[in-house]
């Protein structure tokens, strides 16, 4: 992959610097907010082995001197177990460290998971709708979720990075004693491989960045054929093998596109570390040559080769950690930049809305956001209190855009929508919503028992599983509550339950619109409520919305003109504009586009 070449100026050296720090001090605020327990244990685990391995170091250099007679005690015998002994304990607390360590790493890191999962439930569930018609924002949502979940290492990385510099320094200052050109040459011969550590960390994770939009379509693919909902029409068009050929080209473009860059970064980085090899043991040679010599001992050979190691250790360590805390920075970068997405639907109204009176639509138009296509134009019509309308034309004719539109899902680039006289965007979103029970014919099941499928619908309500109960029923979903094994408690499809019940397209209409039953009112949508109907199920249920509606103000959504029996007032929309505004006998009698529309569905049913 080619490399943009990266502007090394003073400025954009200080940014990346104080990127960095600030990465830091989020992980660590993050940390303490989240336990300040654990990550004061963490840092106590981290910061005391430096010093416990230079007293070992220093033990084994008595030990040794005392054996080689380079040591002269009264009692041999007694220095010898004082020693031992305090080898002993160092090893035991150093081994008791690394387990409360281990310890406290894994627990501190659920909950710092948890925290992150959190966060992007949180942007995800208050992102506007738009974002979820847009490619690349699926593209940051996907890169910003794998990010978050490796991110709680940072603190470890700091940690390390820590723990790794004040084992360097230490030992840089004990061998210093000896000779302070040791500590220079090593430090010296680990800087290359350090430098080209973080320059291919920077590639590797930009190269990730590309590549997930890939990596998503790779995944996508993957799901067809794990998923149930796809397995009939695969198994019929016979396309598993042509959906694993396509898998295999894309992951064999993306692996080679990772490989080139792995193996150009092992190759150089294991060059590199060559070079601190060949000082460690050039300055191995030279303290040997000083014991032959008589100006050192056989203890201070192992004390300062142990060192020279342990300085070319921490070095390493304190690079490597340095890397990944680049690494998780550049991932908190791209955390952040989902600030980017900022909302077009606003919650700025103050006035609780507590009862729908009237609605308005007021010359408005609308295109989605990115497409430029006009979907209403100039758009006008008033429902009264208690009022039934069907809004009918064909599909694409703005239907489902204009409820989006009562319902602020999206916002009126011209125009105005009223309730109440209002303009919808003084009234705070919350209690508009609430004001209203929709039934959206792309409404999703849920996998969980058939409960907590209705009562979603309205979580707040507290009148239990009676009401939940005559919500089905009133659905016409009784005969699903009547096969389920374990009544309101079976679960939904098998994901989760092996007894769980699989339910046919239109037992999933008939649930969601026990869920639109069941939700608390005043005004009731209803967007193609019986498209996935047979036609005895259609007439039970208009039936039934027949009487669930007397009295309330309705507005709902049918290609199907059998069904605007319901409406006492139809408007006809064709291309975002209406075309005709009336009561059936009146659109018939006038013989325009409802009429035609009309004529066309009846001609399908009459016979011979």
């Amino acid at each position: 992959m080619e490399q943009k070449r990266e502007n090394l100026s003073p400025k954009s050296l200080r940014e990346n610097i104080s990127a960095f720090f600030s990465a830091i001090a989020d992980c660590m605020a993050l940390s303490w907010r989240t336990s300040r327990f654990y990550t004061v244990l963490r840092l106590l685990c981290c910061l005391t082995p430096p010093l416990l391995t230079l007293a070992a170091a220093l033990l084994g250099k008595y030990i040794l001197d005392l054996l080689a007679g380079g040591f002269t005690a009264p009692s041999p015998t007694a220095y010898l177990l004082i020693f031992a002994g305090g080898l002993l304990a160092v090893n035991i607390i150093r081994s008791l460290l690394q387990k409360a360590q281990l310890y406290a790493q894994t627990v501190h890191g659920d909950i710092i998971n948890k925290e992150l999962a959190l966060y992007m439930m949180d942007k995800a569930g208050k992102a506007d709708l738009e974002y979820f018609d847009n490619a690349d924002y699926y593209d940051k949502l996907s890169s910003c979720t794998r990010d978050a979940s490796v991110i709680a290492h940072l603190l470890w990385n700091t940690i390390s990075a820590i723990s790794a510099a004040f084992s360097t320094l230490i030992s840089f200052v004990v061998l210093g004693r000896l000779n302070v050109f040791y500590g220079i040459i090593t430090l010296c011969a680990c800087v290359p491989s350090s430098a080209v550590a973080v320059k291919y960390t920077k590639a590797i994770y930009s190269l990730s960045l590309e590549q997930i939009n890939g990596e998503r379509q790779k995944n996508y693919l993957q799901h067809l054929l794990l998923d149930r909902r796809f397995s009939q029409d695969l198994r019929l068009f016979d396309v598993c093998e042509r959906i694993k050929e396509k898998y295999q080209r894309l992951w064999t473009t993306l692996f080679q596109q990772r490989r080139s860059v792995n193996r150009r970064r092992s190759i150089l980085t294991g060059l590199l570390e060559c070079l601190p090899e060949l000082v460690v043991t050039a300055i191995g040679i030279d303290i040997a040559l000083r014991v032959l010599g008589g100006t050192s001992t056989v203890g201070d050979y192992s004390l300062y080769t142990g060192l020279v190691s342990q300085l070319w250790s921490g070095v390493y360590g304190l690079s490597s950690a340095v890397m990944q805390i680049y690494d998780n920075q550049l991932k908190i970068k791209n955390l952040k930049s989902l600030e980017q997405y900022q909302n077009r639907v606003v919650d700025t109204g103050t006035t609780v809305l507590k009862q729908v009176e009237t609605i308005e639509f007021d010359h408005v138009g609308f295109a989605y956001p990115g497409t430029g296509k006009q979907i209403l134009r100039d758009v006008s019509f008033r429902v009264d209190k208690h009022e039934r309308v069907a809004l009918v034309g064909l599909n694409g004719s703005g239907k489902s855009t204009l409820i989006k539109l009562l319902l602020r899902l999206y916002d009126v680039d011209e125009g105005v929508v009223k309730i109440n006289g209002m303009d919808i965007r003084n009234y705070t979103i919350r209690s508009l919503r609430q004001s209203f029970s929709v039934y959206f014919q792309d409404d999703p099941s849920y996998s969980f028992d058939l409960r907590e499928n209705v009562s979603i619908a309205d979580a707040e309500r507290m009148e239990g599983d009676a009401a939940i109960t005559r919500a089905i029923v009133d659905s016409g979903a009784g005969d699903i509550l009547d096969k389920a094994p374990a009544g309101l408690d079976t679960f939904l499809t098998r994901l989760f339950d092996r007894e769980g019940m699989e339910l046919s397209g239109g037992q999933y209409q008939k649930l969601a619109l026990a869920r639109t039953f069941y939700r608390r009112h005043s005004a009731l949508i209803l967007d193609e409520p019986s498209s996935n109907l047979d036609p005895r199920a259609e007439y039970q249920l208009f039936e039934r919305l027949r009487s669930f509606a007397q009295g309330k103000t309705v507005l709902f959504t049918s290609h199907r003109l059998t069904n605007v029996a319901l409406a006492n007032r139809i408007v006809v929309l064709e291309h975002g504009e209406i075309l005709e505004d009336g009561t059936q006998q009146e659109l018939l009698a006038k013989n325009g586009r409802y009429a035609e529309l009309f004529r066309y569905q009846q001609e399908r049913y009459q016979v011979g």
